[in-house]
């Protein structure tokens, strides 16, 4: 059993899914590191199809899916339209029964966001061929494109940033119950449900940095541990004059 993770675009090419707080190829990559490493962590064979900022020709990335002769390729996007459009999508093959699809639009949805669709899409001078290349061109790979939102949805472009992790959790969950391989949580998982108490009580607004860097042979800057620490010690405060 083997994954490949695709992050889209790359170098030269941002992605149409960025906006004033995020570049889509960064957004997409950042999700895919961690895709990869939580896979490593369940003993999952796993592949990327770029780990750094690079671009790669629509040629090159599929080339990569297929050499992978991996059985799931997850290509992560971030979508864009009008500022209106809201919610994830998944894309699948119109050969395939979008069961994965499905099963990872559900997960997304109950990891916040906004269901929009699971669906597929014909060349429109042959309906027995995919429209999108990722999927056309990946050979035997079963591929599904994730779109995580609309980066130029304000509401969805907030919850991107703020709870990406629970997302990509949430498509690395789909992917082992599709394959039926045993799940688990992550090891940062006590550390993710204190920062989200913390984010719901509006002391933190991100999160992700602490999940990055509040572990071991993490770098947590003295400033931003300084700003944790005066809150702390005002809601310490607050509580022992409400007690008397």
């Amino acid at each position: 059993m083997k994954i490949i993770i695709d992050p889209g675009h790359g170098g030269k090419d941002p992605g149409g899914g960025s906006n004033q707080d995020f570049k889509e190829k960064d957004m997409v990559l950042q999700i895919s590191k961690y895709m990869y490493d939580r896979f490593k962590e369940l003993e999952v064979d796993v592949e990327l199809t770029r780990m750094d900022d690079v671009a790669l020709t629509s040629g090159e990335r599929t080339k990569k899916v297929r050499a992978s002769r991996a059985d799931i390729c997850i290509s992560n996007h971030i979508n864009a339209y009008n500022g209106q459009a809201q919610g994830a999508e998944t894309i699948y093959s119109i050969h395939s029964d979008g069961k994965l699809a499905t099963m990872i639009l559900d997960d997304l949805v109950k990891a916040g966001a906004k269901r929009r669709r699971a669906f597929t899409r014909t060349l429109p001078e042959s309906s027995n061929k995919d429209y999108y290349f990722m999927i056309r061109e990946t050979g035997d790979v079963e591929t599904v494109i994730v779109e995580y939102g609309f980066a130029d949805n304000p509401k969805d472009a907030e919850k991107i940033i703020n709870h990406w992790r629970a997302y990509a959790e949430a498509v690395i969950k789909s992917v082992c119950d599709y394959k039926e391989i045993p799940y688990k949580t992550s090891a940062a998982e006590p550390l993710k449900e204190a920062l989200e108490i913390l984010v719901n009580a509006g002391e933190i607004n991100r999160p992700d940095y602490w999940l990055i860097n509040a572990v071991p042979e993490g770098s947590v800057k003295g400033e931003y541990a300084a700003i944790v620490l005066k809150k702390y010690a005002e809601t310490v405060k607050k509580l022992k004059n409400k007690n008397g």
